[in-house]
């Protein structure tokens, strides 16, 4: 093992600024340490594309994550920056994928789309995609006037979208459709003072309009995807309840990709960003129970030693695919990279990159 880390400081001193290597919160340890860049994925892939000098992105990420660093380092401004010269992004493993991303395909949601479109007009609806989703989906939101969103903007993106359905429909109701997390569009719209009642979940499996009425359709101001994420979607309020038990003082913090249940029983909830902000900013002796992935969590009760940092659950809730790259992936990336071959790039084709740097262009211009 340290012959890897060895070879891994050595080509990485060799390549110099030609080189960017992105770590997302989520990842193993050993990896985190040789990484340029920690941090969300969007905040990543907007740092990334910032910079001039690099000629290669190993994102130690998933693949949605890849795509989103390639769609913005490779705009029509970022290469006009580099004299028309495109950075090439990597994956170590292409099998790192995102279940949550996967549980929304473009087929099917242009499959509702077309349903939804004989109760709107397509004007009166507005899409929003989680940033946890593919480039095609990004896509679509960017060719029907829709928005991605983070877990950080979300609720600032739903205003907007909602605010403009309120404008092309005329009404008080305007609709948004949101894709693919169902947890965190319902956090965030009870958050916004939108009723549940208000939303209406969208099955792709189930025939007609996703498991509802078409009056159910109509009276919706948020359709839901029924997408979640398989870390987050772990956390049931009675772990809240025990660890409240073995620590009567210790404030609990989550996600809000957790179950509304578990976001309404937690003290705080936001992004990972959030989390962090939070808990380093705590006065020492400051207890916490944290509702997400458990790398991100144990990474954090070593950066804070003067806390108590605690998982929400005892058994840890572990992102599978993120730990699918390791330190002998991340080497042979390298090599790779050193000798010119570039294996696993990601890159988002021409047909639908444009497109989808609009939704997120319109997503930054929502949260300006």
């Amino acid at each position: 093992m340290d012959n890897l880390h060895c070879e891994i400081d050595a080509i990485r001193q060799r390549l110099g600024k030609k080189l960017l290597i992105l770590g997302h919160h989520y990842q193993r340890e050993e990896i985190v340490a040789h990484t340029d860049m920690q941090g969300d994925s969007f905040q990543l892939s907007v740092a990334a594309a910032q910079n001039v000098d690099c000629e290669t992105i190993i994102f130690c990420g998933v693949h949605f994550m890849a795509e989103t660093a390639d769609i913005l380092a490779n705009s029509p401004e970022n290469l006009a920056k580099r004299d028309g010269r495109r950075v090439d992004v990597v994956l170590p493993d292409l099998d790192a994928g995102c279940s949550m991303a996967e549980m929304a395909t473009r087929q099917d949601v242009e499959s509702c789309w077309n349903s939804l479109t004989t109760l709107f007009e397509e004007n009166e609806i507005v899409p929003v995609t989680y940033v946890n989703s593919t480039a095609e989906l990004k896509a679509f939101c960017g060719q029907h006037n829709g928005f991605a969103c983070t877990s950080t903007n979300a609720k600032a993106v739903l205003h907007e979208a909602l605010q403009i359905g309120a404008l092309q429909k005329k009404s008080q109701k305007p609709c948004v459709l949101f894709f693919p997390d169902q947890h965190l569009g319902r956090n965030t719209a009870i958050k916004m003072g939108i009723s549940e009642s208000q939303m209406s979940l969208w099955n792709s499996n189930e025939p007609d309009f996703g498991g509802n009425s078409p009056e159910q359709i109509k009276n919706s101001r948020i359709i839901l995807w029924n997408g979640y994420c398989c870390v987050h979607q772990k956390f049931v309020p009675g772990h809240i309840d025990e660890i409240r038990k073995m620590f009567p003082k210790i404030r609990v913090i989550v996600h809000p990709e957790c179950r509304r249940d578990v976001v309404e029983q937690a003290d705080e909830s936001g992004s990972t960003a959030f989390i962090l902000k939070q808990i380093t900013e705590s006065p020492a002796g400051s207890a916490w129970a944290v509702g997400t992935e458990s790398r991100f969590v144990e990474r954090l009760a070593k950066q804070n030693p003067d806390k108590t940092i605690v998982n929400l659950a005892f058994q840890p809730s572990y992102c599978e695919t993120m730990g699918l790259i390791e330190l002998p992936q991340l080497a042979a990336m390298l090599m790779s990279v050193e000798s010119g071959l570039k294996r696993n790039l990601i890159r988002v084709e021409n047909r639908i990159a444009p497109d989808a740097l609009r939704c997120l262009r319109r997503m930054l211009q929502a949260c300006s």
